[in-house]
């Protein structure tokens, strides 16, 4: 395996793990799309939504001009 196979495949590797581990199912509360991407290649390696919590605040709506 070259060395860029490697670094590639460890960086899949740890992206896969955080999304695992922070990813969230959408179920209607206020949301970030959180995406990993590779600074070297500038390759996005995984994508996932996570919720927040807005306490009283009300969520971000449009508003037309």
């Amino acid at each position: 395996m070259s060395a860029d196979l490697a670094r590639l495949t460890a960086a899949q590797d740890a992206a896969d793990a955080v999304v695992r581990t922070v990813g969230d199912t959408p179920d209607g509360s206020p949301m970030l799309l959180v995406a990993v991407i590779d600074p070297e290649t500038n390759t996005r390696l995984a994508t996932c939504f996570v919720t927040y919590q807005t306490g009283d605040i009300p969520p971000l709506r449009l508003v037309a001009s």
